[in-house]
């Protein structure tokens, strides 16, 4: 039996496509938005808005985790 050049190339990519379909679902654990302000402005205000919603879209925890001093530098 001959094996073509279309069989291998198909029987490789089945292979190479094997660990993809094995991974868990994205996310899998809490997403952290690290914010470089202190809680209470208008920028959290609307972060944590937004995270309510992502979290509502993406069926996982979203945590705002306010950085607030330094200049923003902390949370960079």
């Amino acid at each position: 039996m001959n094996i073509t050049r279309r069989t291998a190339l198909t029987a490789a990519a089945g292979l190479l496509s094997a660990p993809a379909i094995a991974q868990s679902g994205f996310p899998n654990r809490p997403i952290r938005l690290i914010v470089p302000w202190p809680p209470g402005g208008s920028t959290d205000g609307q972060l944590r808005a937004l995270a309510e919603a992502g979290s509502r879209y993406l069926g996982q925890q979203v945590i705002i985790d306010n950085r607030g001093g330094a200049s923003g530098t902390l949370a960079a």
